[in-house]
């Protein structure tokens, strides 16, 4: 059954089409659950050599890579309501990245990617203390992490910004990277 298909039980239609949620808006920004028709412009996020160079294996991703990708977020989100969210412009609803959280040992680590078009524009910090507020009001004892390669100067920038504090430095994927620890309740206003 495609996604836009129903069925007629007890008289009345009753649709199966997947419905995007939100979870959490900034001033420029929307975060939502993903569709299945996300598949594309999250493809088009993975597929850019300069975006993809410090995440995941550090290099563009195949459609047939991305779309299980998708799968496991949606999985993630219905298995325990929260996962790496499609990130969108709240003007244009426009994907711009993807945000949220993965596992890191007995708590969460918080990841972002954004388009390169969108780089420079403070969209990740925005994003990143906008999680943060969100994982503080829905699982304040859960403990908090994030990793930046040790050459993403930026993405390290963004971290301190949100309130994290490097704690050593890790392998992850095969890359040098600081591991940071989230320290303190955040003021979102500056």
């Amino acid at each position: 059954m495609h996604q836009n298909d129903s069925v007629q039980r007890n008289g009345q239609q009753q649709s199966h089409a997947a419905q995007r949620r939100s979870i959490l808006t900034t001033t420029r920004l929307v975060v939502t659950t993903w569709l299945p028709e996300d598949v594309d412009a999250l493809h088009d996020l993975h597929s850019d050599p300069l975006t993809m160079r410090w995440v995941r294996k550090g290099r563009p991703e195949t459609r047939s890579e991305t779309q299980d990708l998708l799968a496991t977020y949606r999985r993630e989100q219905q298995a325990r309501g929260w996962t790496k969210w499609r990130v969108a412009d709240a003007g244009s609803g426009q994907l711009v990245g993807r945000a949220g959280f993965g596992v890191s040992g007995d708590g969460r680590e918080l990841g972002y990617t954004l388009s390169r078009q969108r780089w420079g524009q403070g969209l990740a910090t925005e994003v990143a203390r906008a999680l943060v507020q969100w994982h503080q009001d829905t699982a304040p004892e859960v403990p908090l992490a994030a990793i930046a390669a040790v050459d993403n100067v930026a993405s390290q920038r963004v971290l301190d910004k949100a309130g994290f504090t490097p704690s050593g430095t890790i392998t992850h994927n095969g890359m040098a990277c600081v591991h940071y620890a989230w320290r303190q309740p955040l003021a979102l206003d500056g």
